[in-house]
């Protein structure tokens, strides 16, 4: 698991290394500039054919930018260095490496925006204006150098992070720059992340550039990225004595006249994640179309309301499917029938099992105002318009979302997995698990209810919530990538996810052979 780090969690690393450990600076700014050059070679190719422009910053990614010109210079790249800012603001490391390209003659040019500068002559670009610490929007010719960067058709390399984009929120104030990707230094950024900064970013490279970890520190982290051998240590172990019964029984509660392929997708995703027994809970107007969908999934006929919605009075029958139940998933396609309103209330107030409650369950609890009876560890699995429901109030972006689920799932004991791009899983002491994978495809009907019963089944498996959550979160997106290697993103539907869930498995088991010594294996890193 990575943790990301926001700027002033950086810092203290930063500090630590030079202050406590003894580290020079000018030592972890070489070793950072090394890292983007050997980034820049290995994605653009033999520097001696590279024409490369640094645009750097009065600060310490200035200095870094500086490096990182005469580390090119002297790989036989031709480069052009342009300071933006007064050379006498310059100190410490960063003045250190700018003397340094005087003394071999590489004289950085001012950035004149008055006369139009352009990059268009340039193969590469990079971004080394500003760093992890800046949270404003650019102005000036800070801002002219980045639409500058953006008009031109270099690949451009922002340099730790992208300028204009807050490193510890992703926020983008202003106008930033668009990388082609982002060499990062020893930990990731939230913001490199987060929306929208996640955008600007592009392919993000982790690198190690010496700087000690600080267990103190990295637990402190708000946010982290799984990877794929985090997910494969979870996965419920499959004994070869094992039985069905070994592998959970989940009890889904769900659909309504005309939604019965909610029912059927969130069953079937969580037979495809190994769940042992699945029952299908549904009204009965649809129960044959779901019973003759597949074979494998046991089906409950239940009293329905006038619109084909369950109605209350199911909770009769439903009460011995309970005791059965090792989860329960509800909410796919239910409607939102007053009447199963009040068989939902019951549900929460019955079922005494870990539950995992979707789409139309969540949208009947803020309406019914029922979040009270929500028994903790329960998984809610709310888009951001169904989290703002139950909220009772609208959440201004992602960084407002996140704080408010932070407080939800630490006030009330809850897992909140938050759907979006990405999705994150927040638990009850507040950490948030980013998925790294998954593509816009997922942005179609259908998805959602593959990933309750994903969730379900694995919390059926004996998963803790919290694991549940994320772990199906980051196989539905593996999945999808996988699918739209053939299909493509447009293409996809989900029931597309589904059938590339082994393969899914299978490529982690893949990963966890190969000798990729990579140093991140985000699925957005290159």
């Amino acid at each position: 698991m990575l943790p990301l780090l926001t700027s002033d969690q950086m810092r203290a690393l930063d500090a630590h290394a030079i202050d406590e450990i003894g580290i020079p600076g000018i030592v972890l700014m070489e070793n950072a500039a090394r890292a983007v050059v050997d980034a820049i070679e290995e994605n653009c190719g033999d520097t001696e054919f590279l024409s490369v422009a640094v645009l750097g910053g009065p600060g310490n990614n200035g200095g870094d930018g500086f490096a990182i010109a005469r580390q090119l210079y002297l790989r036989g790249a031709d480069v052009d260095v342009f300071l933006l800012g007064e050379e006498s603001a310059l100190t410490g490391d960063a003045l250190a490496n700018y003397n340094l390209l005087k003394a071999l003659e590489l004289f950085p040019m001012p950035w004149d925006a008055e006369n139009g500068i352009t990059l268009d002559e340039y193969d590469v670009v990079v971004d080394a204006l500003f760093g992890t610490g800046a949270v404003r929007a650019p102005e000036g010719i800070y801002l002219d150098a980045v639409q500058a960067m953006n008009d031109c058709g270099a690949v451009v390399v922002a340099v730790d992070v992208p300028t204009g984009v807050d490193a510890s929120t992703g926020r983008v104030p202003g106008e930033a720059v668009l990388a082609d990707f982002t060499v990062t230094f020893q930990c990731a950024k939230c913001g490199q992340m987060l929306p929208p900064g996640r955008d600007y970013a592009g392919n993000l490279i982790v690198v190690p550039i010496s700087i000690p970890e600080r267990e103190d520190v990295l637990a402190e982290a708000l946010f982290a990225l799984p990877e794929d051998e985090d997910v494969l240590a979870l996965l419920p172990p499959r004994p070869r004595e094992a039985h069905k019964g070994f592998f959970g029984n989940l009890l889904v509660i769900a659909g309504s006249l005309g939604m019965s392929g909610a029912a059927r997708l969130a069953g079937l995703a969580a037979l495809r994640c190994g769940t042992g027994l699945v029952k299908v809970a549904v009204p009965d107007i649809i129960r044959p179309e779901v019973a003759a969908f597949r074979a494998e999934l046991m089906t409950i006929g239940l009293p329905e309301t006038s619109a084909g919605t369950i109605a209350a009075s199911a909770i009769r029958i439903l009460k011995p499917h309970f005791d059965w139940a090792d989860a329960i998933a509800i909410g796919p396609g239910l409607g939102t029938d007053p009447d199963t309103g009040r068989f939902v209330e019951s549900v929460l107030k019955e079922a005494g099992k870990p539950l995992v409650i979707d789409a139309d369950g969540l949208n009947l609890i803020a309406q019914h105002n029922l979040l009270d009876l929500v028994p903790a560890g329960t998984i809610l699995t709310p888009h951001p318009g169904e989290f703002d429901r139950l909220l009772g109030r609208k959440c201004e972006d992602f960084i407002a979302r996140a704080e408010a689920a932070r407080n939800l799932t630490g006030e009330r004991e809850l897992v909140v997995a938050l759907k979006g791009a990405p999705t994150v899983c927040y638990d009850p002491p507040g950490l948030g698990i980013i998925n790294p994978t998954g593509n816009p495809g997922l942005a179609t009907a259908g998805s959602g209810d593959v990933l309750t019963g994903m969730i379900a089944g694995f919390l059926a498996q004996g998963l803790e919530p919290h694991t549940a959550a994320w772990v199906a979160a980051y196989l539905h997106g593996r999945a999808a990538d996988l699918a739209t290697e053939d299909i493509g993103e447009a293409s996809l539907v989900a029931a597309d996810v589904i059938a590339a869930l082994p393969a899914a498995f299978s490529s982690l088991r893949a990963e966890d052979m190969s000798d990729d010594d990579h140093p991140c294996t985000c699925g957005r890193c290159m």
